[in-house]
């Protein structure tokens, strides 16, 4: 079962009690290239209570909450994020932004979904795309909820293998598949010929911790 927040949802939530020009204030208050990374960090925290404190619409909130209930009840939930430009043929952002587990309760997962909102503005996401050149300003942040199931094992499948266009990878830890997304365990990894989906060669993890 999963539900998507849509970018229009979060566009609406920026012009509302005008979101979008205090963040752009804090944005540009300081150039970038004359800031320390404390005030970087001081600067997304700020962003973040800007999320925290803006109510929902409520011609939003009216819509989400019964959804919400319906879909999910009590049960728990991944939000998770779905920034428009991740993953694109040159820039990876794995872990950039935050997705929460185990979520439980409309007005948790509706606070949540203001978290993963305001991580578009985190620390790392900003000093991301200022490396990369990607305008924070056309950034926008869809939202998945989800069910949580909580796998024994859990894993990523390329289609395409970032090293060859013939083959595909899959890679794969025990647990939750969070410590494979932020780099924190060394996943198993297998590589196929992406033709007849044979595997070509497996790669086993020296396995530590599961997270």
């Amino acid at each position: 079962m999963s539900l998507c927040i849509t970018t229009d949802t979060f566009e609406a939530f920026l012009e509302h009690e005008g979101l979008r020009n205090k963040i752009l204030m804090e944005y540009y208050r300081k150039r970038f290239e004359d800031m320390r990374w404390e005030e970087i960090w001081d600067l997304s925290l700020r962003i973040k209570n800007m999320f925290l404190k803006t109510p929902f619409p409520f011609e939003i909130e009216t819509h989400l909450r019964p959804l919400v209930a319906r879909f999910f009840q009590d049960n728990p939930v991944v939000v998770r994020s779905s920034a428009i430009g991740e993953d694109s043929a040159k820039y990876s952002f794995a872990g950039i932004h935050e997705s929460y587990v185990n979520v439980r309760g409309v007005d948790s997962i509706l606070n949540h979904i203001k978290l993963v909102w305001a991580s578009l503005y985190s620390d790392v996401a900003i000093l991301y795309r200022q490396e990369t050149g990607l305008n924070a300003e056309s950034s926008k942040m869809a939202v998945i909820i989800q069910q949580f199931i909580n796998g024994q094992k859990s894993g990523v499948a390329f289609g395409k293998s970032p090293n060859s266009n013939a083959q595909m990878m899959i890679e794969a830890v025990y647990g939750l598949n969070q410590g494979l997304v932020d780099g924190t365990v060394e996943p198993d990894r297998w590589v196929l010929n992406r033709s007849n989906g044979r595997i070509l060669s497996y790669t086993p993890s020296t396995k530590k911790q599961i997270v």
